[in-house]
């Protein structure tokens, strides 16, 4: 008796789940679409322009909380968890940084950037070192950000899925 209700708790747990992978189709922005379907009409860089991919992977254990992104200490975009967003830029060097509350060695990148080049920048959350004051200690650093440069190929395996936000 026991198996025969343990199987059926099982059966009816994966109906559930496979009923609820439509839902994450998109994430958790039903509004942006997956940058799968929107990468072939994207306009290349402009000539004499390069192009840094700014990206946030969708985990279910990572800091919800969205950073904003800076180039040279210059905002340019909101990296929310699950998204990819893209700057083209002049060639020249770049510092690549987050608004993080806690510190963390490297935690920023400065690349040289050339005409034609495409770089991918991930932001990363430090949960371990994101300690809020809770069990952990009685810290209060907030959410800590890194910002990690991907290997192209692996990059753009991790964006393929991600919720796009355009420009603007």
């Amino acid at each position: 008796m026991r198996l025969v209700a343990r199987r059926t708790i099982a059966v009816l747990a994966l109906m559930l789940a496979v009923g609820l992978l439509p839902a994450c189709a998109n994430g958790p922005y039903p509004d942006l679409k997956p940058y799968s379907t929107v990468e072939t009409a994207l306009p290349p860089p402009a000539p004499g322009m390069a192009r840094i991919y700014f990206y946030r992977l969708l985990s279910y254990y990572d800091i919800q909380d969205g950073t904003t992104v800076y180039l040279n200490n210059q905002t340019v975009g909101f990296s929310r968890i699950g998204t990819v967003f893209y700057r083209d830029v002049t060639p020249g060097s770049y510092l690549l940084s987050v608004l993080s509350r806690g510190a963390y060695p490297n935690q920023f990148k400065t690349i040289q950037v050339a005409a034609g080049q495409v770089w991918y920048a991930r932001i990363e959350s430090l949960l371990s070192w994101s300690d809020t004051g809770g069990d952990l200690g009685g810290g209060s650093r907030g959410a800590t950000f890194t910002v990690n440069l991907i290997d192209p190929v692996m990059a753009k395996q991790e964006i393929h899925n991600l919720s796009y936000l355009p420009p603007g």
